[in-house]
């Protein structure tokens, strides 16, 4: 049931990840769009799914997330196949929200699914799985775009997204043959923990108001900003700070992608030995080093400095394999029990929310300056450092902390 189960959200990860560098590309040369239109195009549509998130938390938990996660296929299934029939802004803004709409549903009720499957570390590993299957999507992709230049067919990017509309049917189909999962054959998702909450198994209030929960999803975002920024602004620099050439960014960026997908399941075995808070800590340290050698980068002579972008981006890739599926396991755990799916989705808030705000964060910092650029990110990432360790007393169950003595 597992192996199915994982086979389709790898299908899943690898076409998600693909369709990432091919999107821009899709709507200027296959669809005769302008650059800058298309782009906010996407980005309109994705705030507007971003919102979502919320009603498909409640949907998940009336409905069960296999069956979510099978309409969140076939929702980005039909997004994709009519992709090739958009041409303006507005139907783009649709389609873009359509699928952002089934990531959603992927998304909130992915690690639920993956926490009634499996127990302690093999969550992580999973997870650990289903990350390689992203970043490799996602680095095909950034390779073939290299052939691209050559195709000036719409034919053939309109071949892309149907396939990726048939690889959705797949991942769906695959996951339809699951038996359905009943509550009580699920591990409980805050065994462990030292702070219950006085509400309805269900409810909105039993997710907002345990705060342990929420106060881990607000430092997740420390996490997820170094995420989204780690290499969104290095191609600017090197280009305009730096006056380098592209390959540089472009070798950081595919060294990076390289290192997630041989390095990510190895990394989490050895977490495993380990408590989760661990892990969390040393990748929050591990971003605010790599942020900090990167601030002195434009004083430094050009061949210094791309040792320095080279060094850094094998760091932040690390870190990412330290925390994204450690995260994302804690959090699934650390769910009210009844409430999984609106926590998962308030966890995919925290997802959510750095990455749509980061182009314009970052932009506006590095208009002041590019140490304030990577000084911001490196005091965001250490602030999640003491955050953790009080979060460590209150879900050692989720961080997998030891369990207090119970007193005589």
């Amino acid at each position: 049931m597992l192996r199915i189960f994982l086979a389709a959200t790898l299908i899943d990860a690898l076409g998600s990840g693909l369709w990432v560098p091919f999107a821009l590309l899709f709507l200027v040369h296959g669809q005769g769009m302008g650059l800058v239109d298309a782009g906010a195009s996407l980005t309109t549509g994705a705030l507007l799914a971003l919102v979502t998130g919320p009603a498909t938390g409640v949907a998940m938990d009336r409905f069960g997330p296999r069956a979510l996660l099978v309409a969140g296929n076939l929702v980005r299934l039909a997004a994709f196949a009519a992709y090739p029939l958009a041409h303006t802004s507005w139907q783009v803004i649709a389609m873009s929200a359509v699928a952002g709409l089934g990531d959603r549903l992927f998304w909130t009720c992915n690690a639920p699914m993956v926490a009634r499957l499996t127990t302690g570390a093999d969550t992580d590993r999973v997870l650990a799985t289903q990350t390689v299957g992203r970043f490799a999507g996602a680095g095909l992709g950034a390779a073939a775009t290299a052939v691209l230049p050559t195709i000036t067919s719409p034919w053939a990017f309109h071949l892309l997204a149907y396939a990726n509309a048939a690889s959705f049917a797949v991942a769906a189909l695959l996951i339809r043959l699951l038996p359905a999962l009943s509550r009580e054959s699920a591990p409980t998702p805050g065994q462990g923990r030292s702070f219950h909450v006085k509400a309805p198994s269900g409810s909105w209030r039993a997710v907002l108001g345990d705060r342990p929960f929420t106060g881990f999803c607000v430092t997740h975002m420390a996490f997820t900003l170094a995420s989204a920024s780690k290499f969104s602004v290095l191609p600017i620099v090197v280009r305009d700070l730096l006056h380098g050439p592209q390959w540089i960014a472009g070798t950081a960026i595919t060294l990076g992608t390289v290192v997630v997908v041989t390095a990510q399941r190895p990394i989490v075995a050895l977490l495993a030995r380990r408590s989760r808070t661990a892990g969390l800590i040393g990748a929050a340290a591990l971003f605010a080093v790599c942020f900090t050698l990167l601030i002195p980068l434009e004083k430094a002579s050009l061949p210094v400095a791309t040792v320095v972008i080279l060094v850094t981006s094998l760091g932040f890739s690390v870190a990412e394999a330290m925390f994204g599926p450690t995260a994302t396991a804690a959090a699934a755990a650390a769910a009210p029990p009844g409430a999984e799916g609106r926590a998962s989705s308030i966890f995919q808030l925290s997802w959510g929310l750095p990455i749509a705000l980061a182009p314009g964060l970052l932009a506006g910092l590095l208009s002041v300056s590019n140490a304030l650029t990577w000084s911001i990110l490196a005091l965001t990432c250490a602030s999640a450092v003491p955050a953790l360790l009080v979060l460590r007393k209150k879900l050692p169950g989720a961080l997998r902390e030891p369990s207090p003595p119970v007193a005589a």
